[in-house]
């Protein structure tokens, strides 16, 4: 502190007190003074000062700390009130979207599993672009890989070797490729193109049309082979999660595929008042470890919701056994229900691994039987001639009947008659062989018919079902 300092003044730095003074009631640049507003902010603040140090100096000093603690609790309650509104508008902020491709931190978008070609299957392999190219290892042969982020067309590849060359040389418009994805069914594209490309043409791999892209990554020429989304199910039913016969679908490592229904109105183990329902299936184990059958969820659900487990019919066992790695089994599964439950859409619902995975749902309608038509209504008859004899006032009608069916049929006088051209009924005279006929199962049999028509005209000649026109 310097000695020829003012009273009331605190010198900060050096002898010359360059750094500024400091007063009670005002600091100041050294060589200034404060001026204006700012000098009335000052004085405001030194009055405001004074003011709460004289109301401090009335308060009891026993009611003081009382004063002090209701103080740091209210300033305790803003600093709460302020952190809780930081940590909820924290929380609404939208957080950030994943990136859809299949690595770490991926939505959970399917991404494909295996490629099928013809009579050739390869793995996929995801591989991403790097540095504007996109590296595909030209010595592995087995494997296709898949465009990371390629969703609606999905961009394949295959190294260019001999036998990916004559594959994809070999495939013409119309052929079936198949994409089996980590979940939902198995996509299913129609080649629509192929055209040889350049290293630089991007076109080809656009993602405003859904499909799949084919390369051939190497070498020349170099192929791009386009197919077409083949529309298996419409917009309706995928939304329900809901798999139509016939459609392969991926449920955990089984790749199944429902091929027919057979529904069996009656027959050994089939009550009066059930039907059988017999399902046809593939099952192609992907996995790591044998499954057991007995541990499947195999259940039928009708429209109303009542559920029914498989049963044994005439030649379906309930399925059992093991499934190993790598295998494929073709078997059936069958259930019995209600023949008043059997109209309407029924549910089949599969799963390998029940608590672990959901279960994939195929839903069809069973065919109604065909009506046995009556054993009349199989008989074909065909008129070969017509003959008018005017001197004897007679129409003769020769021809034949043939009857496809199992059961013999007969036919009654009643039902063989003429209609004359005044609507009237023209008398049979002669009919052979006689009436009534009797046609057996598998067998023709020719007639000849005799009425009296005096006049010539049009007539109707009505046999069985069957009529025909006599002119």
């Amino acid at each position: 502190m310097r000695g020829d300092a003012p009273p009331g003044t605190l010198a900060v730095g050096g002898a010359d007190g360059a750094w500024g003074d400091f007063r009670e009631d005002r600091m100041v640049e050294p060589g200034q003074e404060p001026t204006g507003g700012f000098q009335r902010v000052r004085e405001a603040l030194a009055r405001g000062w004074a003011q709460a140090r004289a109301r401090w100096a009335q308060i009891p000093p026993s009611v003081r700390p009382l004063l002090l603690v209701s103080a740091g609790v209210g300033a305790l309650g803003v600093v709460l009130f302020l952190a809780g509104l930081w940590l909820v508008l924290r929380a609404a902020r939208p957080s950030a979207v994943p990136p859809p491709t299949g690595g770490a931190g991926a939505a959970a978008l399917p991404i494909p599993l295996r490629l099928r070609v013809n009579d050739r299957t390869l793995s996929v392999r995801p591989l991403a672009v790097r540095g504007g190219g996109w590296p595909v290892p030209r010595e592995s042969g087995d494997t296709a890989f898949w465009m990371e982020g390629t969703f609606a067309n999905l961009v394949l590849g295959l190294p260019d070797r001999p036998e990916n060359r004559r594959l994809v040389e070999g495939l013409r418009e119309g052929d079936i490729l198949e994409v089996e994805m980590s979940a939902g069914p198995v996509l299913r594209f129609q080649v629509s193109g192929r055209q040889q490309v350049r290293p630089e043409d991007t076109e080809i791999l656009a993602q405003h049309r859904p499909g799949l892209t084919l390369l051939l990554v190497g070498g020349e020429p170099r192929w791009a082979v386009t197919a077409s989304p083949l529309p298996e199910r419409p917009a309706a039913f995928l939304a329900m999660g809901r798999v139509p016969i016939g459609l392969p679908v991926q449920v955990g490592p089984i790749r199944l595929t429902a091929q027919s229904v057979e529904p069996r109105w009656s027959g050994p183990g089939i009550p009066a008042d059930f039907i059988g329902v017999v399902l046809r299936f593939e099952l192609v184990h992907a996995g790591q470890e044998p499954l057991s059958f007995e541990r499947f969820e195999f259940s039928l659900v009708d429209a109303a919701g009542r559920r029914y487990q498989p049963t044994a019919l005439e030649g379906v066992p309930i399925p059992s056994g093991l499934i190993a790695p790598g295998g494929m089994v073709e078997g059936q599964v069958a259930f019995l229900i209600p023949r008043n439950s059997a109209g309407g859409i029924l549910v089949w619902r599969f799963n390998p691994l029940p608590g672990r995975l959901a279960p994939v749902e195929m839903e069809f309608e069973l065919p109604r039987p065909t009506p046995t038509p009556e054993p009349k209504a199989l008989l074909q008859v065909q008129i070969q001639s017509a003959q008018w004899l005017p001197a004897e006032g007679a129409l003769i009608l020769r021809g034949g009947i043939g009857n496809p069916g199992g059961q013999p049929v007969t036919l009654e006088a009643t039902e063989v008659e003429l209609i004359g051209p005044e609507g009237q009924p023209v008398p049979l005279q002669e009919a052979s062989p006689t009436l009534p006929w009797v046609i057996p199962a598998g067998r023709n049999l020719g007639f000849e018919l005799r009425f009296a028509l005096s006049a010539p005209g049009p007539a109707t000649l009505r046999i069985g079902r069957e009529r025909f026109q006599i002119r």
